[in-house]
């Protein structure tokens, strides 16, 4: 029996990111012996662009930081008040592509972080796909954030100790054709 394998491809245009299937968290450990501090942001918007020859070429996320949260209420609290995003300030970051070398699925991004009003350049790897319906897009990124060259930081005696240095980022999006 011959199996025919049918590929999927995006089709060309803006897609833009569906805030009820996007996660967008970070992740890391100060040493071995401590634990793993993690959180995730729940308002995330964007969009990535799909060119003619139907691979990303743009990548545009917008998070609100003061929508994070480690899942843990007193820890959450005791963030909220120290506020190490200044999100008075700065309540929104932003992670726009600046070039992207594709691959078949795969896309490593170059690009620049803006968090707490501090831009920097951050590289992402990312795979994309698109569903079986080809009427979502599917892209994992991940990449390293040193959360110092942001100024992010935990000013509470023992706490900042407990907090990474650089941090693992993690965005895991769907987004739709836009109309």
């Amino acid at each position: 029996m011959n199996a025919t394998i049918e590929r999927r491809t995006a089709r060309s245009g803006r897609w833009v990111i569906d805030p009820d299937r996007a996660f967008v968290g970070f992740s890391g450990r100060s040493s071995f012996i401590t634990p793993t501090i993690s959180a995730r942001f729940s308002a995330v918007t964007g969009s990535i662009r799909v060119g003619a020859n139907l691979s990303v070429e743009d990548v545009a996320v917008e998070v609100d930081v003061t929508s994070m949260t480690s899942g843990n209420r007193a820890w959450d609290d005791l963030l909220g008040s120290l506020d190490p995003f200044d999100a008075g300030r700065h309540p929104i970051a932003t992670y726009r592509s600046t070039y992207v070398r594709r691959g078949e699925g795969q896309a490593d991004i170059e690009g620049v972080l803006t968090l707490r009003g501090v831009s920097r350049s951050l590289a992402l790897t990312a795979s994309y796909e698109v569903n079986r319906h080809a009427d979502r897009l599917l892209v994992r990124a991940s990449g390293t954030v040193n959360r110092e060259e942001f100024g992010v930081r935990c000013d509470l005696p023992g706490v900042g100790k407990l907090v990474p240095g650089r941090l693992r980022l993690d965005i895991d999006v769907d987004a739709l054709l836009a109309a």
